[in-house]
């Protein structure tokens, strides 16, 4: 008996053993999921392995098969996941497709994930398949909790429609929202990536929410999340028919943000009856800090007895900075009421820069276009961008490069409508030049200060008295520029425009290329987003063969310069406000005659790197990751 117990006792610890080391190593490598050939014949067979066994070395990847799926996924518990031990669920495009039911509760998701960091979503479509009352509110929903957040995800390559079987969205839908509880840095929702994804018939499109109080108030931001490459209702337009606002990007507390080349092509918000006033816009930042650069936002319609439309609206982190730079904003439209006479609100703005619960960082407002217009006058007040100070008045923005074009008419004097508002009660918080200011309709003004509460209200559209009573603008100049087609959207410069000194500003190194990747000419380039139909020289025809890669990088960056033989290459990196983080001088190529820049030290974020080669430079944006 003794022997048996014994040999019991080593078998039941073996056993353990080989049971901790199983889950120990988890699941590594590929699989396929999805029918009876695939490793596993389902996803919740796949997401039970995992909550067993965990993610081990080097991480796992699931292939969904083809195929329609009707289960909505939901990850949780599952041990091992870390930078290095990545968790992918993918798919090739278009082949995928989660067609889910909600319920009657009220956070149905398709996706969602609880807790956890470091997973891939690549190449699935979303789509709500429910019946009235029972939609799904979110198309993927990641939700951090005190003690673990949601960082290092990514979602790419996804498209997703959402609104009870198409028909138009209830007001809690989201297509992307991160809801965070953290209480420290390490349990935020941070440097999570979205990217190349198609959202339509959500009310609102993307949703950063860090921890914060009911009323809004930030207890832990979150940092470096990423919205880049995105499209927002261009089959099926964002928004509903109730009433609250609708917005394609948001983000509360969202710091060193980079929200980069998104295309907002529709938001349609209609009938809505709030018992608070609301904003319907492109891209609305409350209290974050980061970059917005090179979105196009256009046909943003709002209709309401309550409320404001806006293309952006931001809000700076208190000692931070926003840049917002080579974003085209035009198609703005706010459904007809009758405003009061003696709120200084606007209820329809290009760009608004405000101060939030105290929150008042720097703004920079570069090479942006702006074109606001309507087909009849309007009752109530406008601004291309507007700087509002509140009721202290000590707000600061820089305003440089931009064009501003506002051509709204209003049907009475008491209603205006401005290009360039500086909404301090004193000034020198605002800091501006070299910009278009343009206003050409019925009580249509370039630029008046003092618009803020118990202000004193300056107005003209005389440029030299604009320059006088709001002590900027010096270099600025008013014209309309000969777009190629502003009433469509697209505020590029038509090939066929008479070239005038108007049309040029100073080169500004925060902004080296246009808003489709075009390096700006130097020392002069076109005021606006985009840059001018000139032909290339020779040397910007050799620059641009300069092909950079990886782009997104995390250790390394190579450079391949076709032609340019051996010779010593150096290069300057710039952080997005500007900062110089990396000098090289005289690299030398490898042996397969690239040149190599290590990254060491450098944050995750978006930069410029000059090259220098040979006398001749350019300019080529980077993240790092």
């Amino acid at each position: 008996m003794k022997n048996m117990y014994y040999k019991n006792l080593l078998f039941f610890a073996f056993f353990s053993v080989v049971s901790l080391s199983t889950f120990a190593q988890g699941l590594t490598g590929s699989f396929t999921v999805g029918d009876s050939n695939s490793d596993y014949e389902t996803i919740p067979l796949a997401i039970q392995d995992l909550q067993t066994q965990g993610v081990g070395n080097g991480g796992a990847t699931f292939e969904i098969i083809p195929g329609t799926y009707t289960q909505p996924i939901v990850l949780e518990n599952i041990m091992g996941l870390s930078e290095t031990n990545t968790l992918t669920f993918s798919a090739q495009p278009g082949t995928v497709t989660f067609e889910v039911m909600g319920t009657t509760a009220t956070s149905d998701a398709i996706i969602r994930v609880n807790a956890l960091s470091n997973i891939t979503f690549d190449g699935f479509d979303l789509v709500d398949n429910s019946i009235t009352g029972e939609e799904i509110e979110y198309g993927y929903y990641l939700v951090g909790t005190a003690t673990a957040g949601c960082s290092n995800n990514v979602i790419t390559n996804s498209k997703i429609f959402l609104g009870a079987s198409g028909a138009r969205p209830i007001t809690a839908t989201r297509g992307i929202y991160f809801s965070s509880q953290g209480t420290s840095l390490q349990t935020s929702n941070s440097n999570n990536i979205i990217d190349s994804v198609e959202i339509d018939n959500s009310s609102w499109g993307i949703q950063f929410r860090c921890a914060a109080s009911l009323f809004g108030q930030i207890t832990q931001a979150d940092f470096n999340n990423q919205v880049i490459n995105c499209t927002f209702g261009a089959n099926a337009a964002l928004g509903h028919d109730f009433s609250s606002g609708a917005l394609a990007i948001n983000a509360l507390g969202g710091r060193d943000m980079i929200i980069r080349n998104n295309l907002i092509a529709n938001i349609s918000n209609l009938n809505s009856d709030p018992a608070l006033p609301v904003s319907t816009s492109g891209i609305s930042l409350d209290s974050s800090s980061g970059e917005v650069t090179e979105n196009t936002i256009s046909n943003v319609t709002y209709e309401g007895t309550r409320g404001s439309t806006y293309g952006i609206r931001s809000s700076t982190f208190v000692n931070d900075t926003t840049l917002i730079a080579n974003n085209s904003i035009s198609g703005l439209v706010r459904g007809n009421f009758i405003a009061s006479t003696t709120d200084p609100s606007l209820n329809l703005t290009g760009l608004w820069i405000f101060n939030q619960g105290g929150n008042n960082g720097l703004a920079r407002v570069l090479h942006n276009s702006i074109f606001l217009e309507a087909d009849a006058p309007v009752t109530y007040s406008t601004g291309g961008v507007q700087l509002s100070g509140g009721s202290t008045g000590q707000f600061p923005g820089e305003v440089y490069n931009n064009i501003i074009v506002n051509n709204i008419p209003t049907a009475d004097p008491a209603y205006r409508s401005f290009a360039l508002v500086d909404g301090n009660t004193a000034r020198g918080f605002l800091l501006s030049d070299n910009n278009d200011l343009y206003a050409d309709a019925a009580n249509a003004y370039l630029g008046v200060i003092g618009r803020e509460l118990g202000g004193n209200e300056q107005f003209t559209n005389d440029l030299q008295d604009f320059i006088t009573i709001s002590e900027t603008n010096e270099n600025s100049v008013s014209f309309l520029p000969e777009f190629m087609d502003a009433s469509a959207g697209d505020l590029s410069f038509s090939e066929t425009i008479t070239v005038t000194p108007e049309y040029f500003v100073p080169t500004l190194p925060e902004v080296p290329t246009d808003i489709e990747g075009t390096t700006r000419s130097t020392p002069e380039t076109y005021l606006g987003a985009y840059e001018g139909p000139e032909l290339l020289s020779i040397a910007d025809a050799f620059v641009l063969q300069v092909a950079v890669y990886p782009n997104p990088a995390s250790e390394v960056i190579n450079l391949n310069i076709p032609n340019f033989g051996e010779g010593f290459v150096s290069i300057k990196m710039f952080d997005a406000l500007g900062r110089q983080v990396l000098v090289i001088n005289n690299m030398e190529p490898t042996a397969d005659a690239t040149y190599s820049i290590p990254l060491t030290g450098v944050q995750k974020g978006m930069y410029y790197l000059n090259i220098n080669a040979n006398n001749l430079e350019t300019t080529k944006k980077i993240v790092v990751r």
